[in-house]
């Protein structure tokens, strides 16, 4: 005779893990860089700025 089953959570695969962490590195850095270009120190820039067209200056 047999005791009741208890299921058992199969364990976290490293992988997935370490995708997550990967994703989340990834958005911390692009916030830091968003962060340091819209900032005064940097190139002043406002969210709509990154997504505008310019001209770049023809070099003679």
């Amino acid at each position: 005779m047999q005791g009741p089953v208890v299921p058992v959570k199969p364990q976290a695969d490293i992988y997935t893990l370490l995708l997550i962490i990967a994703v989340v590195v990834l958005i911390v850095t692009i916030g830091v860089v968003l962060h340091n270009l819209m900032g005064s120190e940097g190139y002043g820039l406002s969210l709509g700025d990154l997504f505008k067209p310019h001209e770049i200056p023809a070099v003679k």
